[in-house]
């Protein structure tokens, strides 16, 4: 039997409100993110660990830098076991669908630690948006950032090390994420991420982490993300469960056919449709949470 997680005071839908309206809106699933600088800046920790005293938990990383995480733990007995959830590209711990998840997977007897994830800077944004020009069937954003930009960028630093900087410091995110909770009494919890956390989380189980299911909630993937993604899911070695808005039409533009069928080939992949309201609410929070416990459950 897993053991319970100490209990204390959730966010509540009422905190999770007041926290959306003095940050920034978030931006929604496929717009741009806000203007943000180069290095993380995080993602209104500072505000949501004053908010939630009891449910903040600073998670250490390498050279004495932090990362707060959200603890919401389960509220029906007995336990099921853990989730380690990162919300979407620019949104908080606690704001969009990540606390209404959370929230709703705990009263299913889930535990979840939620994790915010910062928007990439203008700049990042530009070369992860980038079109691969010899990608099969890949079509040339004529909108793509100019030369210019590119230039600016290298000026500073090189892409990849910008890329790499951005990727590491999220993907130390989730391991001490991951170890606090296995700490907690929890072996191989499961990974969610929703929207673009989805190659987050997908990368730090293919990088080794120690999980035992991983679930796409929405998942939308940059140009260089999702070209070798479908080879490199047939090492992936746990159930995946990939929740989609109707009409996502499988992905993001540029899948072939013969991707979607070697996708849909990867062991244990199985995708599911789910309702879909803008922007997110506490109800689609419940709903999605139902199809993720039910899933969870049933391995």
């Amino acid at each position: 039997m897993l053991a319970a997680l100490v209990a204390v005071a959730l966010p509540s839908a009422a905190q999770e409100k007041e926290v959306a309206e003095q940050a920034p809106e978030p931006p929604a699933l496929g717009t741009e993110p806000a203007n943000r600088s180069l290095i993380w800046t995080g993602t209104g920790e500072r505000g949501l660990s004053q908010t939630f005293p009891e449910a903040a938990v600073w998670l250490e990383l390498e050279d004495g830098e932090r990362a707060l995480g959200l603890l919401y733990p389960e509220t029906r007995m007995p336990p099921q076991g853990a989730v380690v959830l990162l919300a979407d590209e620019g949104e908080t711990a606690a704001s969009g669908l990540a606390g209404a998840v959370a929230r709703a997977l705990a009263a299913r007897g889930w535990a979840v630690l939620t994790l915010g994830l910062e928007a990439p800077s203008p700049a990042l944004q530009g070369i992860l948006a980038q079109p691969l020009v010899n990608a099969p069937g890949q079509e040339v954003n004529e909108e793509a950032p100019t030369e210019s930009v590119m230039i600016d960028v290298m000026e500073s630093d090189t892409a990849d090390d910008l890329e790499a900087r951005y990727r590491n410091r999220i993907s130390r995110a989730l391991e001490a994420g991951v170890v606090e909770l296995t700490e907690r009494g929890y072996e191989a919890p499961a990974l969610l991420g929703i929207g673009r956390a989805s190659i987050h989380v997908t990368n730090r189980i293919l990088e080794g982490a120690s999980a035992s299911a991983l679930v796409w909630v929405a998942p939308q993937f940059y140009p260089a993300d999702h070209v070798d993604l479908p080879e490199r899911l047939t090492s992936l070695g746990i159930p995946l469960l990939d929740l989609h808005p109707p009409g996502s039409g499988g992905g993001e533009p540029g899948w072939s056919a013969g991707e979607k069928l070697m996708r849909a080939g990867v062991d244990g992949y199985q995708r599911q449709p789910i309702p879909w309201f803008s922007p997110p609410s506490v109800a689609l929070g419940d709903a999605i949470a139902s199809r993720v416990a039910a899933w969870l459950e049933s391995r």
